[in-house]
């Protein structure tokens, strides 16, 4: 019994060895092939694979993660559309995208910015909340003395 489950393990190590072999192999290849297919165009046409894999990295590549910073204006170029956020993590280097007007936005304005990839898709000012007037307390009344107890009824 124990030989037999001993050559059941050797036979599962030995599948899991190969299964990982095998996934290893499938992940490089679509790498492989995008280089090849920059360096050898004529390389990549005879590999179908390689035409399927570099579309499906190309589609992913081509869709950034948009990001938000909040911060200060430090730098500000509104003819060349560019500007410096300084925000909680550090310096921001954006350029402004289609929809964004800069001409709003000073040196020193708190904005909020949304971006992908170095370029702007949207820039709001952060508007300072309103400080709150301080009212002048009422004067403290002076305490009255206390009323008497009343007497204590008498009975007859």
């Amino acid at each position: 019994m124990k030989k037999i489950f001993a050559v059941v393990m050797a036979v599962a190590f030995a599948f899991s060895v190969v299964g990982f072999a095998v996934a290893a192999e499938k992940a490089a290849a679509p790498a492989a092939a995008l280089a090849a297919a920059k360096t050898a165009p004529a390389a990549a046409k005879t590999a179908p694979a390689a035409e399927k894999a570099a579309p499906a990295a190309e589609k992913k590549a081509a869709k950034p993660k948009a990001t938000q910073v909040t911060g200060t204006v430090e730098a500000l170029d509104a003819a060349a559309g560019t500007f410096t956020v300084k925000g909680k993590k550090g310096n921001v280097d954006l350029k402004a995208g289609e929809k964004v007007k800069l001409g709003d936005v000073k040196v020193g304005d708190k904005v909020v910015v949304k971006y992908a990839d170095g370029t702007a898709s949207s820039v709001k000012a952060v508007k300072a909340p309103k400080a709150k007037k301080a009212e002048p307390k009422p004067e403290a009344k002076p305490m009255t003395e206390p009323k008497p107890a009343a007497k204590p009824m008498e009975k007859k």
